[in-house]
């Protein structure tokens, strides 16, 4: 008698997005929900985007926990050339903008993508356009600086 040796997988459900498609500042869907397990394949298209992590009240800011950088670059299209993989771990709302700034912020734009947003994708995308960010609490404010020169130095030439 024979017992199997292994385990058979299920694969995860797998979603793609497309980043940057035809020139375009979009992610397309640039809202989805996901179940825990699943993976969204970012299908960089286009130009040079990145997939940054950000919050809905702070939209267009990198809030340290994902960032696939600057190294998208696809002038031809190719579908599949880069893609980045993102597996949701829960169902928490994450929020997802591109950081390019050259020429003009693609946030601002409205290049966001919302995964799970719970009904907040449309504020997300306002807080983008809008270019909201969020304001630095009185605890963390930078001390002021006094940049009165203490002394002059003068150059004479001598001939």
């Amino acid at each position: 008698m024979s017992y199997p040796t292994g385990t058979a997988s299920v694969p995860y459900p797998t979603t793609t997005v497309t980043v940057g498609e035809a020139g375009k500042l979009v992610f397309s869907p640039s809202s989805l929900n996901a179940t825990i397990g699943s993976v969204i394949a970012f299908n960089f298209l286009g130009l040079n985007h990145t997939l940054t992590q950000s919050e809905l009240w702070d939209p267009c800011r990198s809030n340290q926990l994902f960032d696939s950088g600057f190294h998208q670059f696809n002038p031809k299209n190719t579908s599949g050339k880069f893609v980045v993989e993102f597996k949701v771990v829960d169902q928490d709302p994450k929020w997802f903008f591109c950081a390019q700034t050259v020429k003009r912020s693609h946030c601002q734009a409205g290049m966001v993508v919302s995964l799970n947003p719970h009904g907040s994708h449309a504020q997300f995308l306002h807080n983008a356009l809008a270019g909201i960010e969020a304001q630095p609490s009185n605890a963390c404010e930078l001390p002021s600086v006094d940049l009165t020169p203490s002394h002059t130095i003068t150059h004479v030439a001598t001939v």
